[in-house]
């Protein structure tokens, strides 16, 4: 028996037996441009998936007999006959990380936090950052020109620093469709007014020299006092992990992003030892938890804020 239906360009994850793995999208209408996708959780023999196409395939369908079925396999084989059509899978091009540019169809103030947000397709998510606050919505529909999110959710940290975060999440609670354009992509709302643009921020690697151990030298420009026990950290880049000793305590914590001149830190584990003086390890805790950005100046490391002040400096350890 023979089968046709369309493959998506884009895996998402599925549930399979105890665990998840990433499935096939299949569709087995005819209007492309308005999918009703779903999850295809067999294999194709001789079929090749690519990431960004769509393809139109045919497919053998065979029943096999109770002795031919493998443990925990499916009763069905499909084998690829021929591909039928293959067309550019737009919806791909929406994965990855994205600053925003323009709110309202108005520009952003440059001295505000800038918001952004990462589309992860696999896992039908949207998560954001307003500026302070972090947001996540679940991606419930998504064709060529059309995408739709679930509730946004986020944090309520209290935001010192200036930023547009009450606008954006309203915003970004309103996206409808969306075009893209190159490296930028625009989101309007249901009355087609534009409302959100972003440009892509293009991969780039982090300098090899900050995978290293470095002395603290500076918290938030005063010198460290070398009468008292000197912070320390260790920037691991292979495992993206960050770990060392505050002055009392030793911490430990993931790296959350790292580019040529951006670092961020997960959240840090400590032990809780109390020592006679805890100001430099609280100063130099709570400095550590502002950095966003870096720059190598011959052995010295300076670690800044978003709004590039310095907050902590560092001398090559070894």
């Amino acid at each position: 028996m023979n089968k046709v239906f369309w493959v998506s360009g884009i895996k998402t994850e599925c549930s399979a037996g105890a665990g998840k793995m990433q499935c096939l999208n299949i569709y087995r209408g005819e209007d492309i441009n308005n999918p009703n996708w779903e999850n295809f959780y067999a294999s194709i023999k001789g079929f090749e998936f690519e990431e960004g196409y769509l393809q139109k395939i045919e497919v053998k369908k065979t029943r096999l007999d109770k002795n031919e079925v493998p443990a925990d396999g499916s009763s069905i084989k499909y084998e690829l006959i021929k591909v039928l059509d293959k067309q550019k899978d737009i919806r791909s091009e929406l994965n990855g990380d994205w600053t925003l540019v323009k709110l309202n169809n108005a520009p952003l103030n440059r001295m505000v936090a800038i918001p952004t947000i990462t589309i992860e397709l696999s896992k039908k998510v949207l998560a954001a950052n307003g500026g302070c606050n972090n947001f996540t919505g679940q991606i419930e529909t998504l064709t060529a020109s059309e995408i739709s999110l679930g509730t946004v959710a986020g944090t309520k940290k209290a935001c010192i620093n200036k930023n547009v975060e009450p606008e954006f999440q309203k915003t970004l609670n309103s996206i409808s469709t969306y075009q893209i354009q190159g490296e930028t992509v625009i989101f309007f709302d249901k009355t087609e007014k534009k409302i959100l643009e972003f440009i892509k921020e293009k991969p780039n690697n982090p300098n090899q020299r900050l995978h290293d151990i470095w002395v603290t030298t500076r918290i938030n420009g005063n010198p460290i006092n070398r009468m008292s026990p000197i912070p320390r950290m260790e920037i691991n880049l292979t495992d993206l992990k960050v770990f060392g000793y505050d002055g009392c305590n030793q911490y430990s914590g993931g790296i959350k992003k790292v580019t040529e001149n951006q670092i961020v830190f997960g959240n840090l584990a400590s032990t809780k030892k109390m020592c006679h003086k805890m100001d430099t390890a609280e100063a130099f805790i709570k400095a550590i938890n502002q950095v966003a950005f870096y720059k190598l100046e011959g052995l010295n490391l300076i670690l800044m804020n978003e709004e590039n002040e310095e907050v902590l400096a560092f001398l090559k350890g070894d």
